[in-house]
């Protein structure tokens, strides 16, 4: 199992955080995190998670808070996470917001996997740790999954201009001794020993304009994402999604016949994809709805899109573009969203 690597923009912010606000020496929180301070000036460079818990282990220790990372979160802009987070600033609403963090993130980090559901009324945010690595976080999820949190409110008021609130707010991590702050940053009930870390607010929200919406930019930093996210995808989770592209004509190839295709064991190939931290279905559906997407932005009939993508029926079709982006393919193109 390979070990979860993260974006030097963590440190960066972390050890920014500090020194503006305690006064600390970056010489000094870079000495002890054991990294070199020009590191820093290298966006893309991507760090393990070693260094990531210690970088944690020395704010803590040099600033004497154990809510740091409730506090870091409060301060974040979307502009610290380079590429995403450009693409997050020309997205048309929350929703859309929500899906690109969900297919980018992992550019980011690959500790976390993010993702959303709706039910009834409410959009059930998640911020899973990923089981896939090996992850420093399922020994100390705390101050990073409390500033990823934290983040998120900063970033919806930032991006939309509006202050989110929540039906509730899950952490897994134990209890801490005092949860004033929690209660002060969160404003909404907070369960702690929780399935996950996730965040419960209503559907309405999705449909909250981004301030700074731009659909070309958009495409712009797009394809630059998709360029790097095809660069970091390994091996067979890249040539899996060529394969099932590739077959896409009105029937959906199966796994065996691309294991076949790649000689190798179907066996052998969820062994890879899982160590890739995927699986067969996740690249079908990821696939499915992206041409999904592209075949409604280019005017094609419901009909011949789930011909296109293998569906049986068309009502399989509107079924699952309905749990992939919670809207009907009709109400998704009528409303502009493309």
């Amino acid at each position: 199992m390979n070990e979860a690597t993260f974006s030097i923009s963590l440190i960066r912010n972390a050890i920014q955080y500090a020194v503006a606000r305690y006064e600390i020496e970056i010489d000094v929180l870079c000495k002890a995190i054991d990294i070199s301070p020009e590191l820093l000036n290298q966006p893309d460079y991507r760090v393990s998670g070693g260094i990531n818990r210690a970088m944690w282990r020395e704010v803590i220790n040099h600033t004497q808070d154990q809510n740091i990372g409730l506090h870091m979160g409060e301060i974040f802009n979307p502009s610290a996470i380079g590429i995403l987070g450009y693409v997050l600033f020309n997205c048309e609403n929350l929703q859309q917001v929500l899906e690109k963090l969900s297919r980018y993130m992992s550019l980011f980090s690959q500790g976390v996997e993010m993702n959303f559901a709706i039910e009834g009324s409410q959009v059930l945010w998640n911020c899973d740790i990923s089981r896939h690595y090996k992850s420093y976080l399922l020994e100390e999820s705390r101050q990073p999954m409390e500033s990823t949190l934290s983040a998120m409110i900063s970033a919806i008021k930032i991006l939309t201009g509006k202050q989110i609130q929540f039906a509730s707010v899950w952490f897994q991590h134990p209890t801490p001794a005092d949860i004033s702050e929690h209660q002060r940053i969160f404003q909404a009930p907070i369960l702690f020993s929780q399935s996950t870390n996730r965040l419960i607010f209503d559907y309405k929200f999705l449909e909250w304009k981004i301030l700074s919406a731009n659909a070309n930019l958009l495409s712009t930093f797009e394809h630059y994402a998709d360029l790097m996210l095809s660069q970091s995808i390994s091996g067979y989770a890249n040539q899996v999604v060529k394969k099932i592209t590739q077959g896409l004509k009105a029937e959906v190839p199966s796994l065996e016949a691309i294991a076949q295709s790649l000689h190798m064991s179907v066996r052998n190939l969820q062994r890879e994809l899982h160590s890739e931290n995927t699986s067969y279905q996740k690249l079908l559906d990821q696939t499915r709805k992206e041409l999904a997407i592209c075949y409604l932005r280019e005017n094609n009939s419901i009909n011949n899109i789930a011909f296109l993508l293998g569906f049986a029926e068309p009502s399989a079709f509107h079924r699952a573009f309905k749990r992939w982006t919670g809207k009907t393919p009709q109400s998704y193109r009528s409303k502009g969203r493309l």
